[in-house]
């Protein structure tokens, strides 16, 4: 019997024109994708604003951040947004969780201090919310919102995080990993209970595009487990002189960490077919439930949507054939 074939989403950094990111998400659900998700930066265009604007101007399509934190806003507040949103999409908005990075944290000066303590206790607080319950840091006044579903996935590159989304989410965003690393980190995701696993990889369709993205994936290894650094031969030492040079505007240290070894477990480039066939590599190995693109436009995210369609109806495609046999 042939495997079902999986949901399919697109990842975007917010930093197009919050009228040009509603247009990506309309363009995505114009192309039959199945899901969109910003991510949550800090002091970038901020995502919950957007996604409340697309669930205006969409019917079908899931909306998602991924990931928040549980530093920049309380998980009270980050529980009602995420709610908010939800009713606004009639039931179509996913709040992802995790830790946070350097790029959200960094320009504002707060320390990861507790990371996972401070997580837990955030989706402990909003699940909380969602049920219109009392809990250690919230008691529900008269004018709190009905209690509602709300689906909560976990971001994370790590054992203890991951084997956490196992206990208390409904699933894990897997983005932007190593491939060599993922077997382990799907098993730690399913280490209490088998919750829904999406895969997210970087795409490129153009070597233009792929140069442009290299030194920028210094903030995947920056943010990754030691093991997945060490796995991938990454000097610490040789990271952070990177990172402060990329800081500076030099990104040539960058560039030499991230090289074409680096990049072949990271990325997956070239035309819509052999995105779609590489793509569909990975849900045979993983058997994710949503495999997805994590976008890098140039300037235009509804052009890098409209792409990013057409390879995921190749691979889409892939699965009807088998179907017919």
């Amino acid at each position: 019997m042939t495997a079902p074939a999986p949901r399919t989403s697109v990842w975007l950094f917010p930093e197009a024109s919050a009228g040009a990111t509603v247009d990506a998400v309309r363009a995505a659900e114009r192309a039959g994708i199945d899901e969109i998700w910003l991510g949550d930066e800090g002091p970038a265009r901020e995502p919950f604003s957007v996604l409340a604007a697309a669930a205006l101007a969409t019917e079908r399509i899931t909306l998602g951040v991924s990931v928040t934190n549980p530093y920049l806003r309380h998980p009270a507040l980050t529980a009602a947004t995420a709610m908010t949103i939800n009713e606004l999409s009639g039931g179509r908005f996913v709040l992802g969780i995790g830790a946070g990075g350097g790029m959200a944290l960094g320009p504002v000066g707060v320390e990861r201090e507790r990371p996972l303590a401070r997580t837990r206790d955030a989706v402990r607080i909003i699940r909380a919310v969602a049920a219109r319950e009392a809990t250690d840091g919230f008691d529900p006044p008269p004018y709190s919102m009905p209690a509602a579903p709300l689906s909560i996935v976990v971001g994370a590159r790590g054992e203890r995080f991951n084997r956490f989304a196992s206990e208390a989410a409904d699933g894990v965003f897997l983005g932007g990993m190593p491939r060599s690393v993922l077997p382990d980190v799907i098993a730690w995701a399913h280490s209490v209970r088998p919750i829904e696993i999406g895969v997210h990889v970087n795409t490129v369709s153009t070597e233009q595009q792929l140069e442009h993205l290299r030194p920028a994936l210094i903030w995947t290894l920056v943010d990754a487990p030691a093991v997945t650094r060490d796995r991938l031969g990454i000097d610490p030492l040789a990271l952070g002189a990177a990172v402060e040079a990329l800081n500076a505007g030099d990104d040539r240290l960058a560039r030499q960490i991230v090289d074409d070894d680096v990049v072949a477990q990271l990325v997956v480039a070239g035309e819509p077919a052999t995105i779609g066939a590489g793509l569909r590599s990975y849900v045979d190995e993983f058997a994710a439930q949503t495999i997805g693109l994590l976008l890098h436009p140039e300037g235009d995210p509804v052009a890098a949507v409209e792409s990013a369609g057409e390879a995921l109806r190749e691979l889409r495609a892939t699965f009807a054939v088998e179907a017919l046999r």
